[in-house]
């Protein structure tokens, strides 16, 4: 299976969509340094799993900034990923990249990335799409030290 992002992945949501184009390029670049040292594999993918998580904490930020209804099952799905991405990152970081690695690499991470994509992601594209700019949540309260309650 190809690691490449493809237009039907697009949710419309411009920032969701770069960050999974984001995504894809590194897996691709993780995928081929499997060929390269461990040193660089490695390196690979902890630039891989930076992107990951940059993309989740967004997507989570979004989906509580927006009370998106389906958060909590949204978020059950990226924990078990991360769960699943440590799993394979020790692996590589100990016994280097291994077969179980590259399938991982080549075909599991895509085939979850897709899944989620268009599961998960594109139902909460199309919440954000929904909400207007003057709907409650929009607009949140940040602390400024200058409250007071007495």
């Amino acid at each position: 299976m190809s690691a490449n992002w493809t237009p039907e992945l697009a949710v419309n949501h411009a920032q969701l969509d770069e960050e999974h184009v984001e995504i894809f390029r590194k897996l691709e670049a993780a995928a081929r340094s499997l060929a390269g040292t461990r040193e660089a594999a490695e390196r690979a993918v902890g630039t891989l799993a930076d992107a990951i998580v940059e993309n989740l904490v967004s997507e989570e930020r979004l989906m509580e900034e927006t009370f998106y209804p389906d958060r909590s099952r949204h978020r059950a799905a990226h924990e078990l990923f991360m769960a699943d991405f440590a799993s394979m990152r020790d692996e590589l970081r100990e016994k280097g990249p291994t077969p179980l690695v590259e399938v991982w690499l080549g075909m599991r991470l895509p085939e979850w990335l897709r899944f989620h994509i268009r599961v998960n992601d594109a139902p909460l594209a199309a919440h954000l799409a929904r909400r207007r700019p003057d709907e409650p949540g929009d607009v949140r309260w940040r602390p400024t030290g200058t409250h007071r309650v007495s």
